[in-house]
Formats: structure tokens, sequence, C-alpha cells
């Protein structure tokens, strides 16, 4: 069994005392951070705490120290509970429950606490902030990078959609040490007729709709670096003159008559076999191996698994600053099911999911059932059998229903319309639309 701490209070609740657990009153001052020593400390906190004051303070001190907290009382209204998970607590637990029940709490928290210290003991990160990860593949890819950062070197990134390419070509401008700009380019995004003035500038009057004479972005990265990202999908008609311009770094204008010199390094990415296409003459030979001098692989996110956690967490810090919440935290047992998906976006599918969570609901912990997984998997966790009764899915409610459910909701969360909206499973500009015409 766990040793239970409990936040000091007059009367421990009998269930504990009947436990026979090793039990020990805190304050708030001596919330201690979770280490490999206190992985078995339970934190419990009466009910009647989380209308007081100092409350504010506490449940900021427990989520900041790693800390899962169990909430007990006698009231189990349903916006005390909703409001103890609001607050991060992992459990609720009725004072007048069995003792088999606490006994679960406990334990659960605990081995939660444990699998967390697991996951995000040694906080280890890459020496980059843009390349987060700890595994030995990322681990290669940051010493590639500060290896060659600082050469003239051309260099291929390639990899899946949603690794991080860019990132990984922000991070080889950075070691580079130049003073220039870091100008990236979607080579598919920009049209067929457009691609070599938007790369090498027009004069007035080149083409229908040049009302005057342009820099392209080979001119504008100049002193610094130009990233060619979807290289794969650059025309095989404008393919010899990127080419040209690698080799002399001079190029023209679309209708100019004289030529401009430019210092800039070049780096490109490609998701695509470029090789493959230079079998179905769809790309040249000679531009793949002059951009590829040096080729750095970013790893599919299914390879290196193990990163899965520092990157959640890393946009779980990116999607607060974004979207002005407070979240901590992530429940391990989310981790764990998110390192079962494949995760065939990559990175850029978990930033989408991690930030879709932190939009939709309040908190500072991430909670496992607000997880849409894509194998629509049951509930991540089974939930606490007063968690079950207040949060079960009901019937399905008529519009007017929904305004008075509504009403309850931001009456309970104080007005707070994006954590509303996701528990009515209605996109938060529905419920504004409801508040402003007064439905509400």
């Amino acid at each position: 069994m766990p040793s239970v701490l409990l936040f000091y209070t007059e009367s421990p609740p009998s269930p504990l005392l009947k436990l026979g657990i090793h039990l020990q009153r805190f304050v708030a001052e001596e919330v201690r951070e979770l280490d490999a020593a206190t992985t078995r400390w339970v934190y419990f906190v009466p009910e009647t705490l989380l209308e007081k004051p100092e409350w504010s303070s506490l449940r900021v001190e427990l989520a900041q120290a790693n800390r899962w907290f169990i909430v007990y009382g006698t009231k189990s209204a349903s916006a005390v509970i909703v409001q103890a998970m609001r607050d991060g607590a992992f459990d609720f637990v009725d004072t007048r429950e069995p003792l088999s029940r606490w006994a679960e709490a406990a334990g659960k928290a605990s081995s939660s606490q444990q699998l967390w210290l697991q996951l995000y003991g040694d906080h280890g990160t890459s020496g980059d902030a843009r390349l987060v990860g700890k595994s030995a593949a990322m681990q290669s890819i940051v010493r590639t990078i500060g290896r060659i950062g600082p050469t003239a070197a051309n260099v291929l990134i390639i990899g899946e959609s949603g690794t991080g390419k860019e990132k990984a070509a922000q991070a080889l401008h950075e070691a580079s040490g130049v003073k220039g700009p870091f100008l990236p380019v979607n080579c598919a995004a920009i049209p067929r007729d457009l691609i070599e003035s938007e790369l090498f500038g027009a004069e007035k009057g080149a083409f229908t709709g040049a009302m005057q004479a342009r820099e392209g972005l080979v001119e504008q990265a100049s002193g610094g670096t130009l990233f060619l990202d979807e290289i794969g999908e650059l025309d095989v008609s404008l393919q010899p003159k990127l080419l040209r311009f690698l080799e002399s770094r001079t190029a023209r204008r679309v209708g100019g008559r004289t030529e401009y010199k430019v210092d800039a390094r070049i780096l490109a990415a490609t998701n695509r076999d470029l090789e493959v296409q230079i079998e179905k003459n769809e790309f040249r030979a000679d531009l793949f191996y002059r951009l590829s001098e040096i080729v750095i692989q970013i790893p599919p996110l299914r390879s290196h698994a193990e990163d899965l956690p520092l990157l959640a967490l890393h946009f779980l810090s990116e999607a607060n600053e974004k979207f002005g919440k407070n979240f901590v935290s992530i429940e391990p047992v989310l981790i764990a099911e998110m390192m079962k998906h494949s995760w065939p976006g990559n990175a850029r599918e978990l930033r989408a999911s991690v930030h879709r969570m932190v939009v939709l609901h309040h908190g500072p912990i991430l909670r496992a059932e607000w997880w849409e997984s894509p194998a629509a998997a049951p509930s991540k966790r089974e939930a606490p059998a007063a968690v079950a009764r207040a949060m079960a899915p009901a019937a399905p409610l008529n519009r007017r229903q929904k305004w008075e459910r509504a009403r309850d909701l931001l009456r309970e969360s104080g007005n707070d319309q994006t954590w509303t909206a996701g528990q009515l499973g209605v996109h938060p500009t529905t419920l504004f639309r409801w508040v402003k015409a007064g439905k509400v």
C-alpha cells in the first residue's frame, strides 16, 4: 500500500484510518516534488478545501510537483466532482464508499506517478529546442547538424510528411552562425507558371501583372539560407536553372538582361524518393547530386516512439502559450495510449492532437478520456464510480435541452465557454452564438 499524505484537517476520514496505512498530514509548503523515493506518496484533500482561497495556490504547487491528488467528501454532487477533475484531481472518493474503493484509488494514483517518473524522470531533450528527443536517432541528427551547420555544404533533408524537416533546416541555419535570414519556400505551393519569378525575381513588364520589378527569394536570402521544401515537386523545366544557380550562385530575373550574384546557402527537403523520380525522368540526376552533398534522414515518429512523451510536453507548452491555457502535465495513461498509435502524420499529427485537447478542455492535466484516438478505442482508463456517474454520456439532447445544459455548465465553470463547448460536443463559435442570441 502507498503512503497517504492528508491535507491538514482536524479529523481524518475514517476509511483512511481503517485501511491501516501510513498516514501523515501536510500543509501547502510541504508538497514535495515527485522523485524515485516518493512515488508511493499520494496526496488527499477534502472537498471543502476547493471552496477556500488557499486552494488556488495549493493545486498549482501539486501540479508543478507532478503530484496526483485525490479529493474526498460526502457531497458527491456533479458540480463538485467536475470541479475536482478540472482542477487536476486524479480521482474523487466518497467517504461512504467501501474501504476497497479507497485502497484502489490510492494504489492507482501511486502507479500512475511511477509511470510518470519512468516517462519524464530525466526530462531529457536534445540540444536544440526545435529537435525534441533523447532517442539515439534524434541525438545522431543533432550531432550531425552540429558538425555540418558551420559549413557551406548543400544539404538534402528527407523524411515523411510531418517529421520536422523544416525544423531541422532551421537548426542548420542557426548552427551556421550566419546573420542573414532563413527563408522557407514550399515548391509544391507555388503555381508552375510563377515559380521561376518567385525564386529568381522579375523585371517590370516581364509578364502580365508584373507592374514593377521585384526581388526573388534567392536575392532575399542573400547572406542567409534558402530552404526549398518539397523539392521533388519542382517542375522539370525549372530544374536546369536551379542547377545553374547552385553551381555559379548567379541568377537572372525573369525579363532581365543582367545577372546578379547571391551568397546564400541552399537547403532542400522532400518526402519523395528522388532516385525513383530520376528513373522516371521526373527529376534530374545532376541536380540531385548537387543538392545532396550531405543527406539527413528524419525518422518517422513510429520508429522513435520513446521521444513521444517529450514531444507531447513540448507541444503542450506551445499550446498553452498560443491559446492562453495553463496545462502543466499529461496523464501518463494518455501517453501510454498515444505510444500505441502509429502516427502516420508523425509529429504534425501529434501536435494537432495536443492542441485540440488544450483548446477544448480546461485544467492542469491533459486527460486520457479527452483524446480522440484514431483507433476509436473504448475509455482509456476505467473512470472512478463517482466520476463515471457525473460524466456518463446521456441520451441525445434536443436544442432547448442543450441550451439549458449550457447554462448550467457555464455557471459551474465560471463562464468558461471553451470548456463548456467541449463538454457539450459543440464548436466554441456555436456556443458563442447561443450566448449572443440570449439562448443561454
